[in-house]
């Protein structure tokens, strides 16, 4: 087990953290950090998989080769840059003198924190879906060396129903010798924080960064994600914070953010392929891009996100599971004729309000509060993409509801499900509402 955490931790700063440098010079040690494991294990398992596609074998050596192969030439090239960045976290740790108030911020997220790697250290994987989907998949995968013969073995497109991330994660676990593959949603926990934090310190004091870092990690429907094996939290990880690096790279024209949510947000299709919640990522970019007369900016997201949401597509269709984002919606469009059904309107709506808005609970209610503050008082215009992103994707999902309402008998029995898929809505309210109080507190850099 110990040689599985070695090998997960060296291709977090071995691949990741030079990604993070290769991408984007200006970012906090924190938002770093985070993004080295979720850039690291993102684009580690997609070499896995291009590279299984091609030919070599699923095995630990093979995984070090891939490992060597695409780590020294990252390192070698942005050596002087890794080491200031070591010598800046040095830093940053010695003149770290936290205020009481920072002191118990921080001692309650390391709770939250220490809280999850107990758990997931200590149990194995157990839910239902974890245990004979995506842990299954990867220990076929771990025996049968290549995802074709092992998806195959299995049979059905029940297996060929999520995309690869989670599994071949799991994979190098048991190819590195572990026997527990949990710890690795407590690593998309941490990293989840990190980077939200460094987000937030984008824009606001320190205080209230860490303040709603704790909001966001004390959230129990993130934590109990934290410590099981489900797509949920990393989903939400990817595609929340390549939503608000979209947001910040709006607002400070860095084109090293821009890059980092095209990747982000693609490798949540790498994670989950089935919402389509990008499109409004994409639309956004569009519209943006139009407007300002820089469709520079559309070809830099479509070349890093389009290839990474084709692999897991291109797979499945050429294994006899056709699926594409303009077939599924165009195979809604004839449950559009009930737009009308106001009856169904209503069911949906006070569907979403019971199973979705009251778990949101505080944390809607501060968005909520926000919003209206922003209006009366006419703040609006300056986080408005960050409201519009929100709201376009509420929109989204409640469309997304009502054409399932018509598609899927049973569609209400499943309220899990619902709650499960808009956890990607917790960091962009609570970031939301942090943008608005930043005129009432000192800004700290």
């Amino acid at each position: 087990m110990i040689t599985a955490i070695i090998f997960v931790l060296l291709i977090t700063f071995g691949i990741g953290l030079p990604l993070t440098l290769w991408i984007s010079l200006k970012h906090n040690v924190a938002g770093r950090f985070g993004l080295s494991y979720l850039l690291g294990i993102g684009f580690f398992t997609l070499l896995m998989y291009i590279t299984n596609l091609l030919g070599l074998k699923l095995t630990f050596l093979n995984n070090v080769l891939i490992f060597l192969v695409f780590s020294l030439p990252l390192a070698f090239f942005k050596r002087s840059k890794i080491k200031d960045f070591w010598k800046e976290t040095v830093k940053s740790v010695k003149n770290f003198h936290p205020e009481l108030v920072e002191k118990i911020t921080l001692g309650a997220i390391g709770f939250f924190i220490i809280s999850s790697f107990v758990n997931t250290f200590y149990w194995p994987v157990y839910r239902w879906d974890a245990l004979i989907l995506y842990d299954f998949r990867a220990l076929v995968i771990s025996q049968t060396g290549f995802i074709k013969s092992a998806l195959s073995a299995l049979g059905g497109g029940y297996y060929f129903g999520y995309p690869l991330l989670t599994s071949l994660s799991h994979t190098i676990v048991y190819l590195s010798g572990g026997n527990n593959s949990q710890f690795l949603y407590s690593m998309f926990y941490l990293s989840l924080g990190l980077v939200f934090y460094g987000l937030l310190r984008e824009f606001t004091s320190r205080n209230l960064s860490l303040i709603f870092t704790l909001v966001l990690l004390s959230v129990p429907k993130i934590f109990t994600q934290s410590i099981v094996s489900y797509t949920s939290l990393p989903y939400m990880a990817y595609f929340s914070l390549g939503t608000i690096y979209f947001y910040v790279w709006d607002k400070k024209r860095t084109m090293g953010y821009l890059v980092l949510s095209s990747a982000l947000v693609g490798l949540s299709t790498w994670t989950r392929s089935v919402e389509p919640f990008w499109l409004v990522i994409f639309g956004t970019i569009i519209l943006a891009s139009i407007f300002r007369r820089k469709i520079f900016d559309i070809i830099i997201f479509s070349l890093i996100f389009f290839p990474i949401q084709q692999a897991w597509q291109n797979f499945k269709t050429s294994a006899g599971f056709a699926s594409s984002t303009i077939g599924e919606v165009a195979s809604s469009v004839p449950f559009l004729a009930n737009i009308f059904n106001f009856p169904r309107w209503i069911e949906v709506l006070n569907f979403l309000y019971k199973n979705v808005a009251l778990n949101w609970g505080p944390v809607f209610l501060l968005f909520s509060a926000a919003f209206i503050y922003s209006l009366i008082f006419k703040k609006i215009k300056k986080s408005f993409l960050i409201f519009f992103l929100t709201f376009s994707l509420l929109a989204m999902l409640i469309l997304g509801t009502f054409i399932f309402s018509f598609s899927t008998k049973g569609w209400a029995e499943i309220p899990d499900s619902a709650v499960r898929l808009s956890m990607i809505f917790y960091p962009l309210l609570i970031y939301s509402a942090a943008l608005i109080l930043i005129d009432h507190t000192k800004y700290e850099k």
